[in-house]
């Protein structure tokens, strides 16, 4: 497979990716409309807040998952282009940003802020949903 090729699945993949994200970013707008809704409901079922929780979560998880198939793919976009005998000063500096390692996709993400992002996330849908208002 030529550099080109290469280059050329990561950036079909890309596309498909953004497509999840933004489905993802919706699901959480709506996590978080349900989390509005019943604050704005003192008296909420408590079905209702279950249900929001797990929704919640299951948005959450979601976005992990697309996340940890964009890092898998750029691990393995890097390592694909670090075995080509001839690569372009682009290809080079891929695979220097990136690095050489392990593809396998993981839920924790590899970025040290995302971790703390997606903690606060929970911290607002978890903190609106169970937290009395003051």
């Amino acid at each position: 497979m030529t550099e080109m090729e290469i280059m050329s699945q990561f950036n079909t993949f890309l596309i498909s990716n953004a497509i999840y994200l933004a489905a993802g970013f919706f699901i959480l707008w709506v996590a978080f409309r349900m989390v509005v809704n019943i604050q704005a409901d003192p008296s909420a079922p408590m079905l209702n807040k279950v249900l929001a929780t797990l929704f919640g979560l299951g948005s959450v998880y979601f976005l992990l998952l697309t996340n940890s198939f964009l890092y898998s793919n750029w691990q393995e976009t890097s390592n694909r282009l670090a075995e080509l005998d001839n690569l372009s000063n682009g290809g080079q500096r891929f695979v220097d940003f990136i690095g050489v390692g392990d593809s396998t996709p993981s839920l924790i993400p590899a970025d040290p802020v995302f971790v703390v992002w997606y903690i606060v996330i929970l911290g607002i849908i978890f903190g609106g949903i169970w937290m009395k208002r003051s």
